[in-house]
């Protein structure tokens, strides 16, 4: 009996330390995708290829066969993608030749009227559009997309009318599932699909809930490309909303997709995203369009900005979301200097519908229900379930019939990823039996802020300010009467001055950027409110809302500069696009933020709302080219492995005066230290790209101070002989602002200088100022 007990003691003893051994031996297999950064130079001379170098690294770190290489990359960055434990990429940051290992990240993907709105179409004879004076489009401009892929079938990619392919074009039409080189035309010349990071640090590909090819299972991929040069498709709508000519920015232009966002959530790994964009501009894309929001982190930190960096080197314009993590400060996405960032406007467009409530209270809203008539249905009980926050939000099976059957129901919209969309809480409370509903944003989302939503049920979206007016109304009737609303669901599309537009979204991030706010970022603001644009699957096209709307937009109009301007840098192209923007809206009042209602600061705007007209002649450029960036990056006193990231060369950094204010940017940021409050000076070369005819050009200052602030600009006049020449000025900030305490954190303040064209032309070349006073510590 004792042999017999010690023997069983021992077998659990043994199993005890096995599962202890195995455990420990799984938690050191974990394996994730790495991204690991070389010196190319440093390849030694018996590996005939780099490939056979990084295989060589990676069974010398580990003898497993999990260590898969996922992705070499030779163009806009040097090394390569692979499976790595924790302990076999700190032995791989060790081995000759290595620069760094960085884990590979995931991040988020972040129409009819806007060509009109912007300016580019015109249905009246006095005044067209800049499409009939630029009649080509973009043609043989090639806009590269990275998002969720393309749907083929939609109409906005047909070619009709479309020449021969590029010759230039080196890309090719990958097939997978349910897509093959069928797909691809004279508007979609080329698609990709990257999937080997997601697969590795998430899951494998569902194949029933998404495609293995370039073909979107998510829809966001179809809406972007459509938006930034989808061809022409009349009588399009959503359910016969925002109906008219459906078109990108760049209608002419053709399309290369490159699918590195995969579905449901449309997460994309860091080593896909760079796979796709070092295959993009081998491909010989002209834009590039990313739609991706990721964390503000050094620059040498961030996949996309070091292969961002490469594509501008390479001449290739990138532009990319500011992000929807607003309204809150410093949320930005994708701040780096060489990079486009756009954040979201609405635009003067509308689908009115109105609550009236029992106290003949009315409320104005949206709504896409195609149901409605215009007639006023109720009026019916208005119930708000607060019995739990779930209910509060209209969560799926969180109404009880017997609590909303045959009544109105008030619906909280959260910024939260756990929360439902607006047309899924019509969806429960349809379930439920009710009659109408109600959905109200959060505060964040703006105390105006509307959305429009797709509504198979009776139902209206209204503002926070108006979601907690009807909260009270019913809160004071619930003692003595019942709370009554009725609906008038019109079913109309307003368009024009009606509507005051641009207002800045309340979900655009804002800067500044706490990494670098000597860079002012947004740059500026585009459509990105109810745009209406193709979709996947079987819905032709949808409403969709947010920066990876706005930034489509601007990538489009960037091909049409491109197009009418193919020797400017990716640089000029920016300058053009801010120089340009407008900051008043259609009723020639300042553009107002939805959040606070008052006019809207540098920090949710950049430089103001993209103006495509005024960008294709803007008369002056801030020109930058690669250098400069690299001096900035001195500036911030990166070291020489750091700027090596990026630049994929080994850099020493001058000894100079040049500070990070210096950048030639077309906005400035000026940072008071504490302790350094006074004085600070930056300087700016601008080029002249209006056309010499007679005489000279000559430019004027003009200066916009905040209170306590002076600004002096020196020279103050610019006369210009020939297309191309350069003039510098500098400018001198003063400052009497005494150094903010802690408790009251950095203030702002807020000027613009502005050089017209007094003869010769009539441009107005505008830059915003932005200037910060950091509390002492």
């Amino acid at each position: 009996m004792a042999n017999s007990a010690l023997a069983g003691f021992l077998i659990l003893l043994l199993f005890f330390m096995c599962a202890m051994s195995l455990g420990k031996a799984e938690e050191e297999d974990i394996r994730k995708p790495y991204i690991i950064h070389m010196i190319k130079s440093m390849k030694p001379q018996h590996f005939y290829l780099h490939q056979h170098w990084y295989a060589s690294m990676l069974s010398q770190v580990s003898e497993s066969n999990a260590n898969e290489l996922l992705y070499t990359y030779d163009t806009l960055l040097h090394g390569f993608a692979a499976r790595l434990s924790e302990a076999e990429a700190d032995a791989m940051e060790s081995m000759g030749g290595c620069l760094a290992v960085v884990p590979s990240s995931l991040n988020k993907v972040a129409t009819t009227h806007t060509p009109e709105f912007l300016g580019l179409s015109s249905s009246s004879s006095s005044s067209p559009g800049l499409w009939s004076q630029y009649s080509t489009g973009g043609e043989d401009i090639i806009v590269g997309v990275i998002d969720t892929g393309i749907w083929p079938e939609s109409k906005s990619f047909n070619d009709a009318g479309l020449g021969p392919v590029p010759s230039r074009w080196k890309g090719t039409c990958e097939s997978g599932q349910a897509f093959n080189s069928s797909h691809c035309n004279r508007k979609i010349i080329g698609a990709r699909y990257f999937y080997k990071g997601f697969q590795n640090n998430v899951s494998k590909i569902n194949e029933t809930l998404e495609y293995m090819s370039p073909r979107d299972a998510h829809g966001h991929g179809t809406h972007t490309a459509s938006t930034a040069a989808g061809a022409a498709v009349t009588g399009a709508s959503l359910l016969g909303f925002a109906s008219g000519t459906a078109r990108g920015m760049a209608p002419h232009a053709r399309l290369a997709i490159y699918k590195a966002c995969w579905a449901p959530e449309g997460r994309c790994d860091d080593s896909d995203v760079a796979a796709a964009m070092e295959h993009a501009i081998a491909d010989g894309v002209d834009i590039l369009s990313i739609s991706i929001s990721s964390e503000d982190v050094p620059f040498h930190m961030n996949i996309r900005a070091i292969a961002a960096f490469g594509a501008t080197e390479k001449g290739v314009f990138v532009s990319a979301g500011a992000g929807n993590r607003g309204p809150l400060s410093s949320t930005l996405s994708n701040t780096e200097p060489w990079i486009t960032t756009v954040g979201a406007s609405s635009i003067d467009r509308d689908f009115p519908a109105s609550l009236v409530l029992g106290n003949q209270e009315i409320y104005r809203g949206t709504s896409a229900f195609k149901g409605g008539d215009g007639k006023l249905q109720g009026p019916f009980p208005l119930v708000y379930v607060s019995a739990s926050n779930s209910s509060k939000r209209c969560l799926d099976g969180s109404l009880d019939p017997n609590l909303v059957k045959d009544k109105i129901v008030l619906c909280d919209q959260l910024i939260d990823p756990d929360d439902s969309s607006a047309p899924e809480k019509a969806n429960e409370v349809a379930r439920a039996g009710g009659a109408g509903m109600i959905v109200a944003n959060e505060e964040l989302l703006g105390a105006q802020q509307q959305f429009s939503y797709t509504f198979k049920f009776p139902a209206i979206s209204l503002s926070f300010k108006a979601g907690e007016k009807i909260k009270s109304y019913i809160n004071s009737t619930s003692n003595t009467s019942t709370a009554t609303a009725a609906m008038r669901l019109t079913g109309l599309t307003i368009v024009g001055n009606a509507t005051a537009a641009p207002i800045v979204a309340a979900f655009s991030s804002r800067g500044p950027s706490e990494a670098y706010p000597s860079v002012l970022k947004p740059d500026m603001i585009a459509p990105g409110v109810n745009i209406l644009a193709a979709y996947a699957g079987s819905v032709d096209y949808i409403l969709d809302s947010g920066t990876s709307m706005a930034c489509p937009h601007v990538s489009g109009i960037a091909a049409l500069i491109k197009a009418i301007h193919p020797t400017w840098s990716p640089a000029a192209i920016k300058s053009a696009l801010m120089t340009s923007s407008y900051i008043v809206d259609n009723r020639k009042q300042e553009i107002r933020d939805s959040v606070t209602m008052e006019a809207a600061n540098p920090f949710a705007m950049g430089s103001g709302h993209v103006d495509p007209r005024s960008a294709m002649d803007p008369g002056l450029v801030y020109d930058m080219a690669p250098q400069d960036y690299i001096d900035f990056l001195c500036s911030l006193n990166y070291t020489k492995k750091q700027i090596a990231l990026l630049t994929k060369r080994l850099i020493s950094c001058p000894k100079s005066s040049f500070e990070a204010g210096d950048l030639n940017y077309p906005s400035f940021s000026v940072v008071f230290k504490p302790g350094n409050n006074s004085a600070q000076v930056s300087r700016r070369t601008v080029t002249n790209v209006g056309a010499v005819a007679k005489g000279n050009v000559v430019y004027r200052a003009s200066v916009k101070s905040p209170p306590g602030v002076s600004i002096t600009v020196e020279p103050q006049t610019f006369v210009f002989r020939n297309l191309y020449d350069k003039a510098t000025y500098i400018v001198k900030f003063e400052s009497n602002i005494r150094t903010p305490s802690p408790s009251e954190g950095d203030q702002n303040g807020f000027g613009e200088i502005s050089w017209t064209c007094i003869e010769g032309g009539r441009q107005l070349v505008r830059s915003p100022i932005v200037l910060t006073w950091q509390a002492s510590n």
